[in-house]
Parts: C-alpha cells; sequence; structure tokens
C-alpha cells in the first residue's frame, strides 16, 4: 500500500556547515508504522497508522523523503488514516 516506503512524522528540518564548508540538510523523523498489516481497513477503505514500537527519532538526508501524506487523526497524537482519496489538483483547490 505505501510502496515500501516507511511512514514517518516530520519534526524539524536542518542545515548543518561544517569547518570545511561542507553543507549536510538533515531531517528529524518520528517512525509510525501500519496498524493491522499493510493493508486497507473500515469503512473509509484506508490505511491506519500509529506510533511505531521505537520511540526514538533519528536523523536521515532530507533528500530521503519521499513525499507527503494527508493524514487525517483518529485518535489525538495516537492514530491516523491515510487519505488515498485526494490528489494533488483537489488538494490544491481545497488548500491554496
Amino acid at each position: 500500500m505505501l510502496n515500501g516506503r516507511i511512514p514517518t512524522r516530520l519534526n524539524a528540518l536542518y542545515k548543518l556547515k561544517s569547518k570545511e564548508g561542507l553543507v549536510y540538510r538533515l531531517a528529524n523523523v518520528s517512525l509510525l508504522q501500519c496498524i493491522s498489516g499493510n493493508v486497507v481497513q473500515g469503512a473509509e477503505d484506508m490505511l491506519r497508522i500509529g506510533w511505531s514500537t521505537w520511540e526514538e527519532s533519528i536523523v536521515v538526508p532530507i533528500a530521503k523523503v519521499e513525499g507527503m501524506a494527508h493524514l487525517i487523526p483518529l485518535e489525538l497524537e495516537e492514530s491516523w488514516l491515510v487519505n488515498n482519496r485526494i490528489d494533488l489538483e483537489t488538494w490544491d483547490v481545497l488548500y491554496n
């Protein structure tokens, strides 16, 4: 359903410069996981995700972030539905 992608929650973006002038663009993310496997559920027919059992956040290169998802909260800060019904054109009409 997620095409091999790992759902995460973005916490912060960083731009670091080394003494040698190298620039690192990094993202701090918290891992999420699919609830009840990688299958759509319920009347909504959407994937449910929640916090991973691995509670640490991780830092990855921003280039590793492949996209964003519209999440619909189910339980406050505990679980969400991944909205697979909205396309980019509809998103732009609603939110721009």
